[in-house]
């Protein structure tokens, strides 16, 4: 028998590496995406400071309405730090807004990475799992939006926009019998 080119060998350990990453992570300080999702729009990690809002948009351009969540997780922990379920009806669209404080001693926290997610017929189970209770629906445009704080903790200036990606995945579902 032959043994596997090197070549081979390097994907294999990151691939490794990354499964023990995956599975030192403790259960409850995580939000993970239950197999069930399919279709979904997510951004990339975008930096947020103490002070700093992000907000989490989506628009249903599609003529009828759609259900969908929106989320704002940590990107290193991954945990979700604030979520809204709506039913946009065509054309209309809405937004999660999400403040970064100061910490409890009152020293700015450093800036950390945030993501967005939008996933239609989404919601989050009692597990703390976002899950799509069928895939599809709609047609979603969305953007993550970070904005200067103001006095009053309301939104200023907008300076990142990031349009949130459409992912579809339909090799995610598994039989579980």
């Amino acid at each position: 028998m032959n043994p596997a080119p090197r070549f081979l060998m390097v994907p294999a350990k990151i691939t490794l590496l990354a499964l023990l990453v995956c599975l030192a992570v403790p259960a409850h300080a995580s939000v993970l995406f239950e197999d069930s999702v399919q279709d979904f729009q997510v951004s990339g990690p975008v930096a947020l400071s103490s002070g700093q809002n992000a907000s989490v948009c989506a628009t249903n351009l599609d003529d009828s309405p759609v259900s969908i969540l929106i989320g704002l997780l940590q990107a290193d922990t991954p945990s979700l730090l604030a979520s809204k379920q709506v039913t946009l009806a065509p054309g209309a669209g809405t937004c999660l807004n999400f403040t970064r404080q100061l910490q409890p001693n009152g020293n700015p926290q450093s800036g950390a990475n945030v993501i967005g997610a939008v996933v239609p017929q989404g919601r989050v189970n009692g597990q703390g799992e976002i899950v799509q209770d069928r895939p599809g629906g709609g047609c979603i445009a969305a953007s993550v939006q970070i904005q200067f704080g103001t006095a009053n903790n309301l939104p200023g200036q907008t300076f990142l926009y990031v349009p949130l990606q459409d992912h579809h995945d339909a090799h995610r579902r598994h039989d579980r019998d």
